[in-house]
């Protein structure tokens, strides 16, 4: 259930579209395909077969769109959407890849929290690149914070975001033993981005399934971080796997549980991320 009302997103659009660039100084299509695949995400206009091609035709081409058509395209759901989602959307438009000024980018997150502080959000200065902030997103009075940097894997990505909004919401069982649930399906997408079986051969010679997490991700662990002088990580990330497995199926699930699922699932993404790919800030 969203929590960022109508009334908070109508304001914050309202300022960006009114001697704000949204995009900061990336082109709108780059800028979106920082959040979305927009080759995935089907046209408006029969001449193209995704949304980048018609982006780039009435934005760049064209441009017959008005300059805040993204806030009423259906497709992306701004108004409307997930709150992680808006939160995500509002955080990479002062990220300093579009936004390089840093004092710039931190008036526009003061007038963003004017208005979110009202729904309990707020951005915040979680790190930064080359001196320039970045900012995260939370509730105010949190301890979990939301919107770090992306694996680059969209659905492990997505799936993050959603058991940390769970997970600061949760105050029945029922809702802490669907972290599980959600931490389990993580590790299955994670598995499956990441796992190549010529790469990772199966430690015991049997291909594991397709939701197989554990032996998918057990091989790659063992591969990537092989001999003795990686016997200390490799214990670690081995121990991490197997904590947020175990922790996935307990049936008396509460908050103490359920934060540690959650943490151990992250871990493990943050292991496997740095093992196989080189983070793009």
């Amino acid at each position: 259930m969203n929590t960022i009302t109508e009334v908070t997103r109508r304001q914050i659009i309202d300022y960006l579209s009114v001697g704000v660039q949204w995009s900061g100084r990336l082109e709108e299509d780059e800028f979106l395909s920082r959040i979305y695949d927009l080759k995935q995400i089907p046209s408006t206009d029969f001449r193209f077969s995704n949304a980048l091609g018609d982006i780039q035709q009435h934005r760049r081409n064209w441009n017959d769109w008005p300059d805040e058509w993204v806030f009423t395209d259906q497709r992306f759901n701004i108004l409307w959407g997930q709150d992680d989602e808006f939160l995500k959307f509002l955080c990479e438009t002062v990220h300093p890849v579009v936004r390089p000024d840093a004092e710039t980018a931190r008036e526009m997150v003061d007038k963003f929290n004017t208005y979110l502080k009202n729904d309990g959000w707020e951005l915040f200065e979680k790190a930064n690149i080359s001196g320039r902030p970045v900012f995260g997103a939370r509730k105010i009075g949190a301890r979990i914070s939301i919107i770090e940097e992306p694996t680059g894997w969209d659905k492990v990505d997505r799936q993050i975001q959603e058991l940390k909004l769970r997970l600061d919401t949760a105050s029945t069982e029922e809702h802490y033993q669907a972290i599980g649930l959600i931490s389990r399906e993580i590790l299955i997408s994670l598995a499956q981005a990441t796992y190549d079986a010529k790469k990772y051969p199966p430690i015991d010679g049997k291909a594991p399934s397709k939701t197989d997490a554990g032996r998918m991700l057990e091989s790659l662990l063992e591969t990537e971080l092989k001999g003795r002088a990686n016997e200390e990580a490799r214990s670690y990330a081995k121990a991490a796997l197997k904590l947020a497995i175990a922790l996935q199926h307990k049936r008396n699930a509460d908050h103490r549980m359920a934060s540690l699922c959650a943490e151990a699932t992250i871990s493990v993404v943050n292991i496997v991320t740095n093992l196989c790919k080189e983070v793009n800030l």
